[in-house]
């Protein structure tokens, strides 16, 4: 019996459905944890993501829930994700993923093909993929998720079924917390090129004076797009809506790229690009950003005001950045009482640079020593003495090992612990849910007693 051959070769097989079936485990979850777990930490650039195809689908009706689609689809694909590397609900779990890639698949296509938005964003800014990329990769992805759902009784778990409804709620909870996190403060791992820390005049082209002509910027007009220079784009005409931007091609193939090319300042005035004399100047610069004062939140103004009168007491610069209109910005000096001057930037880079809408950066020589949302911004009575002898005058240096690093322990920690102690946690739950049946039972006996007695 043991040197029958149809037997050896069912045990093969087997073992080699068993190594296919951990593999599109392996390929399956990890994909999703990546794709949700960056939309977790960065949920307003989800956000814009989204706004941007509601607005190239004609349904922007729905930008408002922008932000919320974005936490919610963060949190779906990370839990998607860690279901299936660790087994949990696993016929649930592969045809939840099934039915995901089947929509998703024909949806990049379509991407693919009518071109609506430059990228799709499935991957945040942690890894920019063109849409033929994705839709590709979306169909590479199709392989391993239907082998997960014709064996998925081959799938092994890594916890037991009466605690993996625990190992689902934690990783819910930590996908909201760190959406949390990315909303009221700023993404705690950055993915963009505008890090805390970073000299920007040494990430920029030494001609940044030009580094404008760089770009060729697509606006739409009754259904039809036209590119403009940076100089002839229709910043203050709002017939005509900001689509995307595109980098011309490069004289030179071999020249070596520069971290940031679109960080361009001009006045209002006589559109004169005056990045390095902001740049440069020794003392220090607060930016106010808005890429829209029509939706900027003004229920912190009182703190941009109070923060104002401290740079305007002490010396400092203050300036207002937006890529809003001349009628706008001066709705926004007729609501708040802005005295402080404004300049343009362009929408995309401005969103690029800060999450919020307004955001406040502080430079100093080109450094940036912080970004903060108006409500962190600190109370006036803190601002009684020069930048350098308060806190808010510190360059925090961003170091994003180091913030993956506590990321991850606080999440497998307590994820290992329940691993180590699943059999007395699966027998206090037994135990619990034991005790309230009893107690359910119990008071149904009494209630029919005294039904009985009436």
């Amino acid at each position: 019996m043991e040197n029958n051959p149809e037997i050896k070769s069912s045990s093969v097989r087997n073992r080699i459905l068993k190594l296919l079936v951990v593999v599109s485990r392996l390929i399956v979850g990890a994909t999703f944890i990546f794709s949700g777990f960056v939309k977790a930490v960065d949920p307003t650039g989800s956000a814009i993501k989204f706004e941007e195809y509601f607005v190239a689908l004609g349904i922007d009706f729905l930008s408002p829930l922008s932000l919320f689609f974005g936490v919610i689809l963060a949190a779906f694909e990370f839990l998607l994700g860690i279901n299936t590397l660790l087994g949990s609900y696993r016929r649930l779990t592969s045809w939840l993923v099934l039915l995901t890639m089947c929509f998703m698949t024909p949806l990049t296509l379509y991407l693919a093909i009518a071109n609506p938005v430059s990228d799709c964003g499935c991957f945040g800014d942690a890894l920019i993929l063109t849409n033929w990329e994705t839709f590709f990769k979306n169909l590479f992805l199709l392989i391993p998720v239907l082998i997960l759902v014709r064996y998925s009784s081959l799938v092994v778990g890594v916890y037991n079924k009466p605690v993996q409804w625990l190992t689902v709620l934690y990783s819910l909870l930590f996908t909201l917390a760190v959406a949390w996190f990315g909303i009221y403060y700023q993404p705690i791992l950055d993915f963009r090129p505008y890090k805390v820390g970073m000299n920007l005049l040494d990430a920029m082209p030494k001609e940044n004076v030009n580094a404008g002509e760089d770009y060729l910027f697509i606006y739409e007009k009754e259904g039809v797009r036209k590119e403009f220079s940076l100089e002839d784009s229709p910043m203050d005409d709002t017939t005509w809506v900001f689509i995307d931007r595109i980098k011309k091609e490069s004289a030179s193939k071999d020249e070596k790229k520069p971290l940031i090319e679109d960080f361009i300042i001009r006045s209002d005035e006589d559109d004169m690009n005056i990045t390095q004399d902001i740049l440069e100047d020794s003392q220090y610069t607060f930016l106010l950003l808005t890429p829209s004062l029509e939706k900027a939140d003004e229920s912190e103004i009182d703190k941009i005001n109070d923060l104002y009168d401290y740079a305007l007491a002490y010396g400092y610069n203050f300036y207002c950045i937006t890529a809003s209109s001349d009628s706008a910005i001066a709705v926004w000096q007729d609501n708040t009482g802005a005295d402080y001057p404004f300049y343009k930037m362009d929408e995309t880079t401005i969103k690029t640079i800060i999450r919020g809408n307004p955001g406040v950066m502080l430079l100093h020589k080109g450094t940036i020593v912080w970004k903060r949302l108006p409500s962190h911004l600190p109370d006036e009575t803190r601002l009684n003495d020069k930048i350098e002898n308060l806190p808010i005058g510190r360059v925090w240096k961003y170091d994003g090992s180091k913030n993956l690093g506590i990321l991850i322990l606080i999440y497998v920690f307590p994820m290992s612990v329940l691993l180590l102690t699943e059999k007395t946690v699966a027998a206090v739950i037994a135990k619990v849910r034991e005790a309230r049946k009893k107690k359910r039972e119990k008071q149904n006996s009494v209630l029919a007693e005294s039904k009985e007695k009436q």
